[in-house]
C-alpha cells in the first residue's frame, strides 16, 4: 500500500478519534461550574416560570448550580442580545421564546442578534394558550360583552401584556383585527404590573399566558373570558376558546424552550437535549404546566418548530402592520 496513503489513512483516524475523545469527555464532564440560564423577562412571567423550573431540575440532576439570570427589557430584545454575546461553551443557555426568536424578527427594524445564526436550539419546553382577562370592575363576562363594550366605551378599552412584541401583544392586535375593534394597547416591562393593575382596575383588559394568570381567575380576582388555544385549557375548563365565541380558526399560543449559543459544542447541546427532556417528563412538570402541552423532542424538531410559527406568525405580521424600531 502507498505509504502517503496509509499515513493519509493513520491522520484521519488520529483526527476521527479526537472527535470522538472529546465528544464523550464533554458528556462526561460538563458541567464542571455553574451555567447561567439568561431569562429575558423580568422574574414573576410564564417565560420566567419555565426557566427557573428547568434550572432547578437541571441543578438537582448535576449537582451544580443553573443561576437563572433576568434580563429584562424591550419585549425581550435586551436578554437575547445579551446573551449572544457570551462565550459559546455550554455555560451560558437561553430561555427561547415565541417573542425573542419567531415574532420580534417580524415586528422589530433593528435587532442586535439574529435569533436564528446566534442560537442554536436545544429543546422544545412547553406550548400554552394565551388567555384573555378582564378586570372585575369592568361591565363584561364575556368575550361578545367585551367587543360590545370596546366599541362603546368612551376611549376605548385598554389591553395590557408584558412588553411589545410578545405574544400577549401579537394575540391582542390578532383579536383587534378579528373582532373589528380598537382596544388600545399598553406594554409593560413584565407581567407582575400587569396583574396589579388589571386587578387595581386601571387596566381593563389583559392578554398573556394562562398558567400565569389561571390562578387569578380561579380566585376571581380577574375575570377570564377567552382562551386562545384551539381547545379549552385544563385550568379553566369552563373559559370559553375565542373559536367557541365566534371567531372561527383564530388560535395563539406561546412556546418556551432551551437554546445554547450558536457554536456550542454538540456534545453538550445532545446532553442538555437529553437531561432537559428528563425534566420535562418529571411529573412535577407535568403538575407546575398542567395547562400547557410539555414539549421534547430533539433540536431539530424545535428548529423545525420555530420555523413553521415564523411563517404563521409573519402572515399575521403582514395584515396587521406591526412594525417597531
Amino acid at each position: 500500500m502507498n505509504h502517503r496513503l496509509i499515513k493519509a489513512q493513520a491522520v484521519a483516524s488520529a483526527f476521527i478519534g479526537c472527535l470522538l475523545c472529546s465528544f464523550v469527555s464533554a458528556q462526561a464532564v460538563y458541567p464542571t461550574r455553574p451555567v447561567t440560564l439568561v431569562v429575558p423577562f423580568p422574574p414573576g412571567g410564564f417565560t420566567d416560570n419555565v426557566g427557573r423550573f428547568v434550572a432547578q431540575g437541571l441543578s438537582a440532576m448535576w449537582n451544580s448550580p443553573v443561576v437563572v439570570e433576568n434580563k429584562g427589557g424591550a419585549g425581550g430584545n435586551l436578554g437575547a442580545a445579551y446573551a449572544v454575546k457570551q462565550p459559546a461553551d455550554g455555560y451560558t443557555i437561553f430561555l427561547a421564546n415565541t417573542a425573542t426568536n419567531v415574532v420580534n424578527p417580524l415586528v422589530y427594524k433593528k435587532l442586535e442578534f439574529d435569533p436564528d445564526k446566534d442560537f442554536d436550539p436545544v429543546i422544545l419546553v412547553v406550548k400554552t394558550a394565551n388567555l384573555i382577562t378582564v378586570s372585575s370592575s369592568l361591565p363584561a363576562r364575556t368575550l361578545a360583552e367585551l367587543v360590545t363594550l370596546s366599541k362603546s366605551k368612551v376611549g376605548g378599552v385598554t389591553y395590557g401584556f408584558p412588553g411589545n412584541g410578545t405574544t400577549g401583544h401579537f394575540t391582542g392586535a390578532l383579536f383587534n383585527k378579528a373582532a373589528g375593534i380598537g382596544m388600545v394597547p399598553v406594554p409593560y416591562k413584565g407581567t407582575t404590573q400587569v396583574q396589579a393593575d388589571l386587578i387595581g382596575g386601571t387596566l381593563d383588559v389583559a392578554v398573556d399566558n394562562i398558567t400565569t394568570w389561571a390562578p387569578l381567575a380561579q380566585t376571581g380576582r380577574v375575570r377570564a373570558v377567552a382562551v386562545t388555544g384551539a381547545v379549552r385549557s385544563s385550568l379553566l375548563p369552563d373559559v370559553p376558546t375565542v373559536q367557541e365565541s365566534g371567531y372561527a380558526g383564530f388560535e395563539a399560543t406561546s412556546f418556551a424552550g432551551i437554546a445554547s449559543i450558536a457554536g456550542t459544542p454538540l456534545a453538550i447541546i445532545q446532553k442538555l437535549n437529553a437531561d432537559i427532556a428528563l425534566v420535562i417528563k418529571s411529573p412535577e412538570f407535568g403538575k407546575r404546566f398542567s395547562g400547557g402541552e410539555a414539549g421534547g423532542g430533539s433540536p431539530e424538531d424545535f428548529k423545525r418548530h420555530i420555523a413553521a410559527e415564523r411563517q404563521k406568525w409573519g402572515e399575521v405580521a403582514k395584515t396587521i402592520s406591526l412594525n417597531n424600531d
